[in-house]
């Protein structure tokens, strides 16, 4: 495991975004997908606000939502919603380009369908970089334990219905982001520190899934890395 640990959040969010700005400048083109989550979210501020917003504004960026909950774009909870308030904040760059899910259309596996499609329009390959988040049982993206997602090989993306939330959500799959070049994972906090052993340790929750034999950059806090 590639573990980076950092004395503080602020720490962990500077070289996060430093990361980003960095691998979109190694690239005439480059396609970034987003986690939605409280840790990725003062990363996404710190790309869209001075200076790093200029660096990044010239380069040509696709960025994606990698995950979503069933929710209008306005709703509080929109992961595409929060990227448009805090990376697109001083608004976008004329050369880059948004991918969100289109949960208007008011079926998930449509959703879901959609994606894809506008995928192939752009002419996306494999990404370039994936940040994950990790939740306290281990999901990424909308890959949750338990409800079969982490198996599906054959889709880019895919709908979830997560009964622990009662809710719906779509998501890109375990292929997508273990074709990417690189993926960094973003884990702050106590709450986090038992997952985290767990799979140092070897546990097969979906993040060390998608993880586990491609590079991948952990960058964790002192509070979520423990002793």
């Amino acid at each position: 495991m590639n573990l980076r640990i950092f004395d503080s959040l602020d720490d962990l969010v500077s070289a996060a975004a430093r990361t980003v700005v960095q691998r979109a400048s190694q690239r005439e083109t480059c396609s970034i997908a987003l986690s939605g989550g409280s840790t990725p979210k003062p990363v996404y501020e710190r790309l869209g606000s001075s200076p790093l917003r200029e660096e990044l504004e010239p380069r040509q960026i696709t960025w994606v939502v990698a995950d979503e909950r069933y929710v209008p774009f306005d709703d509080p909870q929109s992961n595409a919603g929060m990227i448009q308030k805090t990376l697109f904040a001083n608004g976008p760059s004329p050369i880059h380009r948004f991918l969100p899910f289109r949960t208007d259309l008011g079926d998930p596996q449509k959703t879901a369908d959609q994606l894809e499609i506008e995928w192939r329009e752009l002419g996306l390959g494999d990404l370039d970089l994936v940040i994950l988040g990790m939740g306290d049982d281990g999901h990424t993206a909308s890959l949750f334990p338990g409800t079969g997602a982490i198996d599906v090989e054959d889709r880019i993306a895919m709908p979830v219905y997560v009964p622990r939330l009662n809710s719906w959500r779509v998501t890109i799959t375990k292929p997508v982001i273990r074709a990417a070049a690189l993926r960094i994972v973003l884990a702050a906090g106590a709450s986090k520190r038992e997952i985290l052993r767990q799979i140092r340790e070897g546990a097969d929750y979906p993040i060390a899934v998608v993880t586990r034999g491609v590079e991948t950059w952990w960058f964790v806090d002192k509070a979520a890395a423990g002793e």
